[in-house]
């Protein structure tokens, strides 16, 4: 393919393949604290929502300094099973007391589900891949205020400012390309995600995921930084002209990159993150946008409903996945970015400060439902 004018914020992987190693050895720390979270020991839930032992911060503490998890919680996840669970059981093991009940969805059905149950609904805890979806739940006023150690460990910038829900590890959309079907490599891919509809170069050999939150995210973002028209006029290039290949699983279609399969594909990074951890000489690679939708920073992230009956359970649950190790694993096995300041990204993938994600209030992500109104209006859909 022919080299383009424009020149994208590309960051070649090809030399930063030095990941940690996975956070399986968490098992092995002896963990201590104080125990009366709440929850089935007939300890009132709601006397004492502050930290049980060590409160959470932006330097990052350790489990072994934060307080036991007894008891059940119920989490409703619209991460998928292979990317939390391995966390959820990792907690678990430390604890002989505690379970976590999980309840895995996508993240629109689980809004529908905690809004249909109302006061009812048995969840603790909503754990969503995408800002959009809590900041939805916070229009709803059905996700409590943090505890205040939570909310001053995590930047606005990557939680809601007015601490109803907090994000727990961030990604960034991205360009995966084949480094052996894409000539020129990162410097011939556009810095502007709306050219990726439009040049020629595209047509027939690009993917995407519409059916993922954070797709619906990154089209949300579009509509509020190009305009809704222009959003609509970005999709109907992509179906129609470039003719894009819809894949409903954002690990299939890294693989299939790396495979040779597909040459060019719009997806979060962890997920071409995930296929270099485990193959670091695949023919896999990444560029970023330019301060755009292209490369929107967002978060998974963490609300404590309103409904729960164990408040501090959760928090403290909470406090377990901002900390030094549940940082670790989302940096070493998901290929995410940590959220804390006190936790450094060491991986694959540029730090942010090497690409230029745009200035975003992630709660304007909140309306879920017009991304996917447009998405199907416009035939995007799988």
């Amino acid at each position: 393919m022919a080299n383009g004018s424009n020149r994208s914020r590309g960051v070649s992987l090809s030399n930063r393949r030095s990941f940690l190693g996975t956070v399986g050895a968490a098992g092995a720390l002896a963990l201590a604290g104080c125990s009366g979270l709440g929850g089935g020991d007939g300890a009132d839930p709601f006397d004492d929502y502050g930290p049980q032992a060590a409160a959470v911060s932006a330097s990052a503490v350790s489990w072994d300094d934060l307080g036991d998890l007894e008891g059940e919680l119920t989490i409703y996840s619209g991460r998928t099973r292979d990317q939390i669970d391995p966390l959820f059981a990792a907690i678990e093991d430390e604890y002989d007391g505690f379970t976590i009940n999980r309840d895995y969805d996508g993240n629109a059905e689980q809004l529908n589900k905690i809004n249909e149950e109302g006061q009812g609904s048995p969840a603790d805890i909503f754990y969503t891949q995408s800002g959009g979806a809590l900041a939805s739940l916070k229009q709803e006023d059905r996700v409590r205020t943090l505890p205040d150690d939570v909310v001053d460990a995590v930047s606005d910038t990557y939680s809601d400012p007015d601490g109803t829900w907090t994000g727990a590890s961030g990604r960034v959309r991205s360009i995966q390309y084949n480094t052996d079907l894409w000539e020129g490599g990162a410097e011939a891919l556009p810095a502007d995600i709306m050219e990726y509809a439009t040049d020629e170069r595209f047509e027939g050999i690009i993917s995407t995921r519409p059916n993922s939150g954070t797709f619906r995210s990154f089209i949300i973002a579009m509509i509020e930084l190009e305009g809704e028209e222009a959003t609509r006029e970005w999709v109907r290039g992509m179906v129609d002209d470039q003719n894009a290949t819809l894949y409903s699983s954002g690990g299939d279609q890294a693989q299939n990159v790396a495979d040779g399969n597909q040459a060019v594909a719009l997806g979060n990074n962890y997920y071409a993150a995930r296929v270099l951890n485990n193959d670091p000489d695949t023919p896999l690679d990444l560029a970023f946008t330019d301060g755009d939708a292209g490369c929107l920073f967002n978060v998974s992230g963490v609300g404590i409903l309103d409904s729960s009956d164990r408040p501090n359970l959760a928090a403290e649950f909470t406090r377990h996945v901002l900390a030094a190790e549940g940082q670790e694993f989302f940096v070493n096995t998901n290929g995410e970015y940590p959220v804390l300041d006190g936790v450094d990204y060491v991986g694959d993938l540029p730090s942010l400060s090497e690409i230029n994600p745009p200035e975003f209030d992630l709660n304007a992500l909140a309306d879920v439902e017009r991304a996917v109104d447009l998405l199907r209006d416009e035939g995007m859909t799988v």
